[in-house]
């Protein structure tokens, strides 16, 4: 006879490590001013009326005006990685939280046309402020699975919302681009927890420090928005990303350091949909 019984919760989390096969080679970061595209045309305005109206949500008639595309931040970032000819991406994604300026462009489409050799291309953004981390270990499944060599996320943030939203307005608008190879690139660990409820934030951040960092590291930690710093116990660096970024605040910070010789850990938390993500980059 076969018996089955309610799983028991274990009394100490222990989250996910997966070693990626592709490892970080290069970051890319750019933050962007003025606007590339309108979204005061007839079009726009019946567009965002529809979709606000059975929200009990109030379209903003003011910031209808100038905006940055996900499309014209992709066309810079690509231009800024300088992929040579033979630099091959076999997959691509577009990680992010706010929704893009005008739903008549893609940059999940620019980016199948623009890349060489047509490569796998979709967007994601289910997962909050967490998208990067579930790209991120997306592309190390896809890259096992199909034996892919190369792989490009573009982690996004948009802040012309033209209407009203709850809690505070993303500031700007910002990109970073992540090239990951599995050869001669930094490596790369991640996890991903989801349903995390706040009140168990504090140790299940020390738990995917602890998945991820080894005791007496010294590895620089980044955080990102939503997660206190005072929840990060660790004796080694401890850089905070601003706030107002929701996607790229921490991924900013990575890029200013540059890729790594030694640790740097990533990580965070995205208190609507209960996303808690980390990542090691570098030789743990």
């Amino acid at each position: 006879m076969y018996r089955t019984a309610a799983p028991v919760p274990e009394a100490t989390r222990r989250p996910r490590l997966v070693e990626s096969p592709l490892g970080v080679a290069r970051v890319v970061h750019r933050k962007f001013d003025g606007g590339d595209r309108r979204i005061d045309d007839e079009f726009s305005q019946r567009h965002f009326a529809d979709l606000t109206r059975d929200y009990g949500v109030a379209v903003r008639p003011e910031v209808l005006g100038a905006g940055t595309t996900f499309t014209a931040m992709a066309q810079v970032l690509l231009r800024e990685l300088d992929l040579a000819q033979d630099d091959v991406v076999d997959l691509a994604m577009v990680a992010h939280s706010t929704p893009d300026l005008d739903c008549r462009l893609s940059a999940a489409t620019f980016l199948s046309e623009e890349l060489t050799n047509g490569p796998l291309v979709f967007a994601l953004s289910d997962s909050g402020t967490c998208a990067p981390f579930t790209a991120l270990e997306l592309a190390g499944d896809y890259a096992r699975r199909h034996g892919y060599h190369r792989a490009l996320v573009l982690v996004l943030d948009q802040s012309t919302l033209p209407y009203e939203i709850e809690g505070a307005a993303p500031r700007g608008n910002a990109g970073v681009a992540l090239l990951l190879e599995d050869t001669g690139s930094a490596p790369l660990a991640v996890t991903h927890e989801v349903a995390v409820r706040e009140a168990d934030l504090p140790g299940a951040v020390d738990a995917a420090l602890g998945a991820l960092v080894r005791p007496g590291s010294a590895a620089t930690v980044i955080v990102g928005a939503g997660v206190d710093p005072e929840l990060v116990r660790h004796d080694g660096p401890v850089l905070v990303g601003g706030a107002g970024y929701p996607c790229t605040s921490a991924w900013s910070l990575l890029a200013a350091h540059g890729v790594p010789t030694g640790p740097v850990v990533l990580i965070d938390y995205d208190r609507t949909t209960g996303d808690l993500g980390s990542c090691a980059v570098g030789p743990r």
